[in-house]
Order: structure tokens, then sequence, then C-alpha cells
């Protein structure tokens, strides 16, 4: 049985040198950071024949929205002619683009959803 063994450190940061007055030279560490992912609105268009309950169904089913907040999607999507339905890096935004158009295809609806940068 094979012995478990600690997982190694994360290789150090680069030090800069810092020259002191009297000649001795100290390493500082500059810390890493990375920048959070670029965020994406994916957003859903009003159509005149998607069906209200199907637009229901897609937000709760892609965007685990409860029954209020996806009719108050809907409704905001049918009257302004938009909503967002949710807000996420720009891979899952793009994923969440495809299920939908996807879905509406299946059962002959012209539903459109687009992302956005946030």
């Amino acid at each position: 049985m094979p012995e478990d063994t600690p997982p190694s450190p994360p290789p150090p940061l680069p030090a800069r040198p810092v020259r002191e007055p009297d000649g001795v030279v100290v390493a500082e560490r500059k810390a890493a950071r990375t920048k959070p992912p670029a965020l994406y609105q994916v957003v859903m268009l009003n159509d005149d024949y998607t069906p209200m309950e199907f637009v229901v169904m897609v937000l709760q089913r892609f965007f685990q929205r409860d029954m209020d907040t996806a009719t108050h999607i809907m409704l905001q999507i049918h009257q302004q002619g938009r909503g967002v339905c949710g807000v996420y890096p720009k891979d899952v935004a793009a994923t969440k683009v495809e299920l939908v158009l996807t879905a509406a295809r299946r059962e002959g609806h012209p539903l459109q959803c687009i992302m956005e940068a946030a």
C-alpha cells in the first residue's frame, strides 16, 4: 500500500533584489496577482412566437432560477425586448447560450440568446 506523501509546496515567488545603503542585497518578494476572468451577461431577446412558458422553463432549467425569478425575467424580456439571465465567465456564458439555442431549435422556437461583455 503506497504511503501518502504531502503535496509539494508551490514554487517561490520571483524575488526582486534591493540594494541597501551599506551594500547588503535583500531580496523582496512581489506578490503574484491574477486577474479575475472577464464576465459576460447572457441575454435573451424577445420575439412574438416563443411561448412565455418555454422561456420560464429555460430560465429554470439552464439558469437555476426559481419560478418567481424566472417569471420576472420573462416579463422583462417580453416588455423591454431583452432580459439578463445571468452573468458568467466567458466559457460558461457561451455554453449557456448554446444550451438555450439548442433547446429552442429542438422545440421549433425562434428564441434568440446572446452574450455581451458585462
